[in-house]
């Protein structure tokens, strides 16, 4: 469904409660690495918070997409999110985290009929190509039942609007391996690294320099080619 087959009524407002957090930033992050993005394609997660509300029927429909990196976060979240609505009569909420090939999913439908509240958000969720994010939806009842149909229309709508709403960056996914050289090559290494916006850690000063070295994987084969040339074939590299 795009925005405009949502009834007036029913759209996205431009604001919040002051109660809740302020307004997603609007810049595009650059991309960004993550642990749980090693061994898949890359994939986008939450840069920001994204927000959205809905009423329909005069019941008050309140979302809110952010980025977690596990369950238990996310179950932490859904937690803080009860004690800023007391009022509220459910509070739904549904979480992807990992890339596709390990991903975990969870949703629940706080009360509401069984398959009328988590499944729609998580289907928004799966819809947006957004991994690693919460969503909840927190509905204050307005004293009409909307149905089936109509709760999972409201649910979803609020779901997919709060993402659309949501700041995204890229992740890719990431190698790490070590490399062995002689001390004469570590100065230009470490420019190397610093070109290839790298990350090094586990440094080891012995009979030769060591250290662990992170880039996304896409770029493993070119950064190995140019640390051979580099060290004029005498690095040893080892992958992790």
């Amino acid at each position: 469904m795009h925005r405009s087959d949502i009834p007036s009524h029913e759209r996205s407002r431009s604001s919040l409660p002051k109660r809740d957090s302020p307004a997603p930033q609007t810049q595009k992050p650059e991309p960004t690495s993550s642990a749980l993005s090693a061994g898949g394609k890359s994939f986008r997660e939450p840069a920001g918070e994204g927000c959205a509300e809905l009423e329909v029927k005069k019941s008050r429909f309140i979302g809110r997409a952010r980025r977690i990196q596990s369950p238990q976060e996310a179950r932490n979240w859904v937690s803080k999110e009860r004690e800023a609505h007391p009022g509220a009569r459910h509070v739904v909420h549904a979480f992807l985290v990992g890339p596709p090939n390990s991903e975990v999913a969870g949703m629940h439908d706080d009360g509401e009929p069984k398959g009328t509240a988590g499944r729609p958000v998580l289907d928004a969720i799966r819809a947006s190509g957004i991994r690693n994010v919460l969503v909840t939806v927190t509905r204050y009842f307005g004293g009409t039942k909307l149905g089936t149909g109509g709760l999972v229309r409201a649910y979803g709508d609020c779901a997919r609007l709060s993402l659309e709403n949501t700041p995204t960056a890229e992740v890719r996914p990431e190698v790490a391996f070590r490399v062995r050289l002689p001390y004469e090559f570590y100065d230009g290494l470490v420019r190397l690294l610093e070109t290839w916006k790298c990350r090094r850690e586990q440094e080891e000063f012995q009979e030769e320099v060591s250290l662990v070295v992170h880039l996304p994987e896409d770029r493993y084969e070119a950064y190995l080619e140019e640390v051979r040339n580099l060290s004029r074939g005498r690095c040893q590299i080892t992958d992790l």
